[in-house]
């Protein structure tokens, strides 16, 4: 009688759309064949913003609208956890501040913060400019009008040692080939279990798991390699790194050193590849809107040659940071996202209960034409100040929400602004005829053959 009243209150799961599957498989083999998004938009087109996918005998369900995402994120976030969904990640960055739950996860926040806090950050502009410059004037021996290269490689090593400089006081530069090698292996391979009907042990010597190993050693390796440089050199200082050497436990005791790893593999790793990705996009979107690239280069210009600063990014930068952040609206990296369902609760007005799982995702919210007028336009006046927003408070999720935002938000949108100030007081990149432009939905979203860009007269 009771399950009869909930029913009543809260439709079954069964009564959830679900897309048509394969018996015992269920839609597995949809996704190890096309990939998750193709079948997520065949499927929203169908069942609209709330709907059911089969992962063997578990449920996958997927909420597309910004009040789902709310209860998820935020008005129910003690529903919802990051164990086996974070698994694939917790391979590339173990029990980090992205993928620790409860007290481990508030102790690491509690650790990492003053380092992240507005002013922290402002302060490590100078850091962010001076690494930038030495890059331009690399790209300015290196690259003549008419040549053409590839921004995101470029943009993913600058990224890179600006990490290091910043929250780390180490100089990456020797080890920024091999470790991007190294991630992008790591990554494709990750992505790629997640999305496999079988996966087999990390332990068996296929292939593909060979593979990982190799590119997971090294990462280990540069990792330990930081940690013990920056023991060598003293850990005094008030950095990222510094803070988690110098941090003691309940006990009293130094944290572990495999926590530390942990730490600084999620911010070296995830905190420069998604700024890269972002300012790679960024230049796709300046490369095939050039009204928007004149726009930008008159507000750099303002600068008057001069190197830009954190104050500039809050008065003369508001065009540069707007198209930046148009850029994640249309191209974020972080595109999905994802929870175990912990407890039994309530979603976009059905029960879900303990063992499923729940995927959202930014990428689908942002072109929503129910919360932004003319989604698909790359149109940087809807993030000026002053305009009107009137939308929902969740339509527009980069870097998440909720006490699991992401930390890094304000360093990248410094560095992401800076860079791209920069740049554009330098360099006029347009996309090269030979571009080959696609999204690769992994655990980010790459530009799959990266960005082939070509450098032009600067007007």
């Amino acid at each position: 009688m009771l399950q009869a009243l909930l029913d009543r209150v809260s439709p079954p799961i069964d009564s959830i759309p679900t897309p048509t599957r394969f018996p015992v498989f269920g839609h597995l083999p949809m996704l190890t064949w096309h990939g998750l998004m193709p079948l997520v938009e065949s499927a929203r087109k169908k069942h609209g913003d709330f709907f059911r996918l089969c992962v063997g005998k578990h449920s996958l369900f997927v909420a597309l609208h910004p009040d789902a995402v709310e209860q998820i994120l935020l008005t129910d976030k003690d529903s919802y956890g990051k164990r086996d969904t974070y698994d694939s990640i917790r391979m590339l960055v173990g029990d980090g501040i992205l993928t620790s739950e409860g007290e481990l996860w508030r102790r690491e926040r509690r650790i990492a913060q003053p380092s992240f806090n507005k002013g922290s950050v402002a302060a490590l502009a100078g850091k962010m400019t001076r690494l930038t410059e030495r890059t331009l004037a690399e790209w300015t021996r290196r690259f003549r009008v008419g040549d053409e290269f590839d921004v995101y490689s470029e943009l993913l090593g600058l990224a890179m040692e600006i990490i290091g400089e910043t929250l780390f006081s180490l100089d990456l530069r020797a080890r920024v080939g091999e470790s991007a090698a190294a991630f992008t292996v790591a990554l494709e391979q990750v992505s790629g279990r997640g999305n496999q009907m079988l996966q087999l042990p990390l332990a068996w010597p296929t292939p593909g798991n060979l593979r990982l190993r190799k590119a997971l050693r090294t990462l280990d390796a540069v990792t330990f390699d930081i940690i013990a440089r920056r023991r060598a050199a003293g850990t005094h200082g008030d950095d990222l790194l510094a803070a988690y050497l110098n941090a003691r436990d309940e006990n009293g005791a130094p944290l572990d050193p495999r926590l530390v790893r942990d730490e600084i593999a999620t911010f070296f790793l995830a905190g420069h590849e998604t700024t890269a990705i972002a300012l790679a996009w960024t230049f796709y979107l300046l490369g095939t809107h050039p009204a928007v690239w004149d726009k930008l280069i008159a507000e750099v210009d303002r600068l008057e040659g001069r190197v830009p600063t954190a104050e500039d990014v809050q008065s003369t930068l508001v065009y540069t940071k707007a198209v930046l952040q148009e850029s994640l609206r249309l191209y974020p990296p972080t595109w999905s996202g994802g929870r175990d369902i912990v407890a039994e609760t309530e979603l976009a007005g059905h029960r879900v209960y303990p063992g499923d799982r729940v995927l959202y995702l930014p990428f689908l919210m942002h072109r929503d034409p129910r919360f932004w007028d003319e989604p698909e336009q790359f149109e940087p006046a809807r993030f000026l100040p002053g305009q009107p927003q009137g939308r929902h408070k969740l339509a527009y999720i980069p870097f998440s929400a909720g006490p699991r935002m992401c930390i890094g938000n304000h360093f990248t949108l410094l560095e992401g602004t800076l860079v791209l100030a920069m740049i554009a007081q330098r360099f006029r990149l347009s996309l090269s005829a030979r571009a080959r432009i696609a999204q690769e939905f992994q655990i980010t979203m790459r530009p799959r053959h990266g960005v082939l860009v070509r450098v032009e007269a600067k007007r």
